[in-house]
Parts: C-alpha cells; structure tokens; sequence
C-alpha cells in the first residue's frame, strides 16, 4: 500500500481536528500504561509469574482481558466498516455465540485447566511427539500471531496517524509529511506496547487490558451519543438506514446461498462466528492462557461467561456505529468530503477509515481525546498479549524444549528478551504491510493473512481429543493440507490467474471481475476439512502409542480431580 496515501485527510472547514486538551488526555493514559508495567515489573520472580500470573489472577479481570485482547483495532475498525461498505451479515454473527459459549465453557476449558500446562502447545507433544508439537508453534508463531500482530500495529497506526496528522502540523508545526507520521506513530506503537510488556510479564498485560477495554467500550458509546445528540437520531433509525437498498446500498442479507461466492449470507457469517470462537480458544495460546491465568475452573468459567457476556455487548455496540456513522455521513447536513472527491462513506477506498474520521472532526475537544486512547488501547491490549502469548510458545516449545536455553523458573532475562525480539519483529512485519494492495478492507486482509492457519491448528487439538486412531504423522499431514485448503480459498483468483484458468491477462483484471469463495466460509471449511483428513489418513498412519493415548484423551482429563503438577 503507497504509504503517502491518506485521502482522508482533506477535511470540512468547521471542524478543527484534536485540541490540546485531547493529547493531554491521551499522554495520561499512555504514561499510566507504562507504569502498570513498571509497578508489575517488580513482582516478577519466575517464569510462572510472567506467563501465567502464577495461576492466582482473579476471573473478572481475566474475562475482561480476553474481550480487550481478541477485539484488537482489526475489530474495532473493521466491524463499523464492513457494516458501513457491506451492511449486516458479519455483525449477524452474534447469533453464534451461544451455541460457541457452550463449546469454549464446558469442552475446551475444563480440558486445559486440568492439563495444568503452560504452552497448550506441550500437549500436542504428550499426544502425538514432538513434530506435531513444532507444526503448531511454526503455525502459531509465523502465521496466526506474528502476522495478527502485525495488522493490529498497522490498522492502529493507520487510524491514529489519520486522526492526528493535521492537528500535530496545526498545533505542533511538526514538517513530517503525512507518510514519515504513519511511520513515527507506527514504530511509537510497536515500541511502546512491547516496552511494557517487556516490564511487566502477564499481570501487566492482564490489568492493563481491564483499563483498555473500559477505554474501547467507552469510545464506541461515545461514539454512538454524540452521532445520536447531532442527527437527532436512535438506533431505529440506524437499521432502516443500515439495511434500506434504495437508501444505503444495502438490503438485508440472505439467509444462505448455494453459490459460495457468495460474500454475505447470514448462514455463511454465522458459521465464520462459531468456527472463529470454538478454533480460537482451543488452538490459540493468547486466548487459551488467560484461562491458565485462574486458580481453578470454576475461575476459569467464571472469567469466560464474562467474556462471553462484554463480547457480546461490544459486538452490538460495534455494529451500531456502523450504522450510526452511515446515517450520520448521509444525512446531507452533515455529509462532507472523505476523500478527494469522495463523499459517499460506502466507498471501498474510505470505508474502513470513518470511523477514525468521525473522531478526529465529529467529536469535541477532549472527548476524541478519549477515543484516541481507546484506539490505542485496543491495539495495544492485543498486541502485549500476542507479544507475552509468542514468548511464552517461544520460551517453553523452543528454547527450553530444544535444549538452547537451560529451564529456569527464577531466571526471568530469557522471556524478556525474547519479549523484546517478538515485539521489534513485528512492529518491523506492519511496517512491511504496508504493501498490501488498498483494496482490500480490514476484513479481506485478515481472511487472507493470519486467519489462514486458526483452522488447522484448531482441528490439530480436536484430533488429538477425540480421534482416538490417529497418530503424530495422520495429524501432521492434515494440519498442512488443510493449511493449504484455507490458502486455496483466500487466494482463489489469484491462484487461478497464476495458473492460466481465467482469460483475463492482467491480474488486476482478474481480481476486479472475479470473485472468491466468502471470506466468512475460510475457517469453518479448514477446519472441518482438516478434521476429515486427519481422519482419513489414520487408516494409512494409525496411533501407535495407544495406551499412552487413552489418558489424553478428552474423557480421561476431564476426568481428573486437579491439574498435573
């Protein structure tokens, strides 16, 4: 993506951009940020206490971590975007958390407290050996996180260089162009979030997320007051914008489709929902360790009912400033110039950007100020716990387990240091990102990137619980077939227009006449298909390590009065 790219920066005359009074308000909290890190930092003893928090965190700041971690600026911005450029259908998604609540809470939970691990990764090597155990940790650390990561520090940087660019050159007389600033906020975010995590283990990351949802939550319902005091609207009038085809473009989703390209029906969003739930807090050391935070289970559920509960809220919150911010940018007394020459907020090249317009120029002095720090506090609450998550995979699945670096629960320079290689790495990776064509919105870069791998590395776990006959090579195979099913699907046209199957000459061609299978159906297919391979494939390699199998075995931990020593 050309970094000199900020279209949204031609603004209304009325509006005056942030204000002195917002910068102070955001240098508050980001220095109150740094302190929770200092403060933790002086507690940490041993690596138990900067993994896991010695497993002694209580429940409701832990479900409140996991809302703040797992929503990350891709969600943040991207949920009001796609409502603003492709209406309802991903917001429906909710309808799956249900069915997901009962999955995560009496499946996955009550399974990795009484493991008592502190890798999820080190069961894959109980059940099958260690080449499953490596397969995971390379799927886990060079896709799913690394690049989650990476999105979290670029779509951040994005939208807070956007927002604050013309008030710095107003107020501040700074002479970067509007490209260095994205840099300079890039690098200061990566930097900063890494530094305190660095500091103060997972405790700091914990605390801090129960702040940063406050601030995130509480942007989004400022968001939705001041659209509501201004048009004189609600949210009835929100919907009928939302999903009237002759006012907004949209019409209410379909029920299903046959057709899978579909992009947006409810049944294909719903199942995207409960695939990303169910994979993500079975396969996913950044979910599943907040769980292995908690002294016991019932902790455990308590924190995920909380989680479960905000998540939903903040889902309904997220797709009502979508809403809101539609109405509020086609109503003609409030319409203005989003782009050169651009005013319709339903356009591609501005969709996912609106909302951190509306920040900049629709709130008032101090009040965008306070949702600048939301924006920084949801990039940063994901990206210390993707920082502390890798660490510990890191930590545990390759240096101690390979011999590099002796074990040492009182020596604590090792993750540290790893913390600090994890958090540059990716702050670099964003910045290498920036690359990636624009026409492709938050959600499209998600699907086609990291998302690749939370299916098979989800199904990896599945197999392991329930697939009594499969052993460590069934599994393997499986988890990088069904790697490349998720990059066959994300990269459908593409891959066709490499291989000569389409008759347009020009890649751009093919990608602007051609459509992919939903983005919503990548995960959900993965890791079925995943399943089914592995399946299959132990009748070629069954499990030769059956007795060893049985007490790893969903049934045969679940069953377990305590966590292992």
């Amino acid at each position: 993506m050309n970094i000199a790219a900020f279209p949204l920066l031609a603004q209304p005359a009325a509006p005056q951009g942030l204000q002195l009074l917002d910068y102070a308000v955001v240098l508050i909290y980001l220095a109150g940020m740094l302190a929770a890190g200092w403060y933790f930092w002086r507690e940490q003893e041993e690596q138990d206490d900067y993994f896991v928090g010695g497993r002694r965190l209580p429940w409701m700041a832990v479900g409140l971590s996991i809302v703040a971690t797992m929503l990350s600026t891709v969600t943040y911005l991207a949920a009001p975007g796609e409502v603003i450029q492709h209406g309802l259908a991903l917001s429906i998604g909710w309808l799956a958390i249900p069915l997901a609540f009962v999955v995560v809470n009496f499946l996955w939970v009550p399974f990795f407290m009484r493991l008592g691990v502190t890798s999820i990764y080190e069961y894959l090597e109980d059940r099958f050996g260690l080449a499953a155990r490596m397969t995971a940790v390379a799927l886990f650390v060079l896709i799913l996180r690394l690049f989650w990561m990476a999105t979290i520090v670029l779509t951040g940087s994005r939208a807070v260089s956007q927002i604050t660019y013309e008030s710095m050159v107003r107020i501040f007389g700074i002479s970067w162009s509007a490209n260095e600033w994205l840099l300079v906020v890039l690098f200061s975010v990566g930097l900063f979030a890494t530094l305190y995590t660095m500091l103060g283990g997972i405790k700091a990351v914990v605390w801090t997320d129960v702040v940063q949802f406050v601030a995130l939550f509480g942007g989004a319902l400022l968001t939705l007051f001041f659209v509501a005091w201004e048009t004189g609207t609600g949210p009835v009038d929100w919907w009928v914008t939302a999903t009237s085809g002759e006012a907004a473009g949209h019409e209410f989703p379909p029920l299903a489709s046959w057709d899978l390209t579909t992009r947006n029906t409810i049944l294909f969003t719903v199942l995207s929902a409960l695939a990303w739930y169910v994979c993500t807090f079975i396969g996913d050391q950044v979910a599943v360790q907040r769980y292995l935070t908690t002294p016991s289970v019932t902790a455990a559920v308590k924190g995920n009912v909380v989680n479960f509960v905000a998540d939903f809220f903040v889902s309904v919150v997220l797709a009502l400033c979508g809403m809101a911010l539609l109405t509020y940018y086609l109503d003609p007394a409030f319409q203005t110039q989003l782009a050169d020459g651009i005013t319709d907020p339903r356009d591609a090249r501005v969709a996912d950007q609106v909302f951190p317009h509306f920040i900049a120029f629709g709130l008032p002095a101090g009040v965008s100020g306070l949702v600048v720090a939301a924006l920084f506090a949801v990039a940063m609450s994901s990206l210390d716990s993707g920082i502390n998550s890798v660490a510990t995979v890191l930590t545990i699945d390759i240096f101690e387990r390979l011999g590099i670096a002796k074990a040492s629960h009182r020596k604590l320079w090792l993750p540290r240091t790893i913390t600090f290689v994890v958090g540059i790495v990716c702050t670099a990776l964003a910045w290498a990102m920036l690359s990636i064509p624009e026409r492709y919105n938050i959600i499209g870069i998600t699907a086609r990137t990291f998302n690749c791998a939370l299916g098979p590395l989800a199904a990896m776990f599945v197999v392991g619980m329930f697939v009594r006959r499969a052993g460590q090579k069934a599994v393997v195979a499986a988890a990088w077939l069904g790697l490349s099913v998720s990059v066959s699907l994300a990269w459908w046209v593409e891959l066709r227009w490499a291989l000569g199957l389409t008759d347009y000459s020009t890649l751009a061609d093919a990608t602007a006449h051609l459509a992919g299978p939903s983005p919503f159906l990548i995960t959900p297919i993965s890791s079925t298909s995943t399943v089914l391979m592995a399946i299959l494939l132990s009748f070629v390699f069954p499990n030769r390590k059956t007795k060893q199998t049985e007490q790893l075995l969903w049934s045969a931990v679940v069953a377990r009065t305590e966590a292992k020593p």
